[in-house]
């Protein structure tokens, strides 16, 4: 006789997605302690721990729960295949990550046409640092992430989707634009603006590492748009890959993108999956598919 139920493991796939039994009560509109039961029953009945209990961050899943998880997970998605009516098309559940900067960027257009082409297929999206949407494909909360390949590779399978080249971004008018290329060497004469996310930040400096220099760092952010509105007001140059459409700031102030010459590391952009022994949706497929579409699609001359 079967003893457990649905519910308990949508609770307990959810608890593992949001990191805490709090924050997956709340995404459920349920009670916590509905979570920390079904937790506690699945747990006395696996005769296993699933969770290791981390003092103010939650719960993070043991390596039986790594794998308990993906199963769990496995079969929601088949249940919730069963409920619908028998149609053929592809449709249940997509988690979807992105890379913080480059999901204005690329990721509305996909999951538009993701809409228009498979309107069964509900999509959760999710936007994060580079590290933190490695360790949700680790524990198996995301099925998909679209983010820079930046030597986290842990548990995770990647296919790559094009590279991006650096490039300068300077303030309109400002004296190095009036070169259509430039060397890192030239912006390190200047003050910086850096972007400051996990990982990316390192990316950055070692550019100027690779080339002899060391930059003047005048500002930081997290934010792809704070960079380009401080170098767009005059308060230092840059270095991103990711690069919005317009070269244009938030309060309408024109930015000056240029090439950048000589031997640089590149940032490669992938489709990250969860290891390859773990719960692999169909329904990445289309989605992948429609990624490598829209991004060669979108390419410019500076980046790629």
């Amino acid at each position: 006789m079967i003893h457990l139920n649905l519910r308990q493991l949508e609770y307990f796939v959810a608890a593992a997605r949001h990191g805490g039994a709090a924050r997956a009560a709340e995404a459920l509109s349920v009670s916590q302690p509905s979570i920390s039961k079904a937790i506690a029953d699945l747990e006395a009945q696996w005769g296993e721990p699933l969770f290791v209990r981390l003092h103010a961050r939650g719960l993070e899943l043991t390596a039986a729960g790594v794998l308990r998880h993906r199963e769990a997970h496995a079969l929601l998605e088949k249940a919730r295949a069963l409920s619908m009516p028998r149609t053929g098309e592809l449709a249940g559940l997509l988690r979807v990550g992105c890379f913080s900067t480059l999901a204005p960027r690329y990721l509305p257009d996909i999951l538009a046409r993701m809409r228009s082409a498979w309107p069964a297929i509900e999509i959760q999206l999710f936007e994060g640092d580079t590290e933190t949407l490695t360790r949700m494909l680790e524990r198996g909360a995301l099925d998909v992430a679209l983010m820079y390949d930046l030597g986290l590779a842990r548990g995770v399978r990647l296919e790559a989707v094009t590279q991006l080249r650096p490039y300068a971004l300077l303030p309109w008018g400002h004296r190095l634009a009036a070169s259509t290329s430039l060397r890192i060497a030239d912006l390190a004469r200047e003050p910086l603006v850096l972007i400051n996310l996990p990982h990316s930040r390192e990316y950055f400096l070692s550019l100027f590492r690779d080339a002899g220099v060391t930059p003047q760092i005048a500002h930081e952010s997290t934010s792809l748009e704070m960079v380009r509105s401080l170098v767009a007001n005059g308060l230092g140059v840059s270095v991103l890959t990711t690069r919005p459409v317009r070269d244009q700031a938030y309060d309408g102030k024109r930015i000056a993108c240029r090439r950048l010459r000589g031997q640089l590391a590149l940032q490669s952009v992938v489709l990250a999956y969860p290891q390859p022994h773990g719960f692999a949706s169909p329904l990445t497929a289309p989605l992948a598919e429609l990624v490598r579409a829209s991004v060669s699609k979108q390419a410019d001359a500076l980046t790629s």
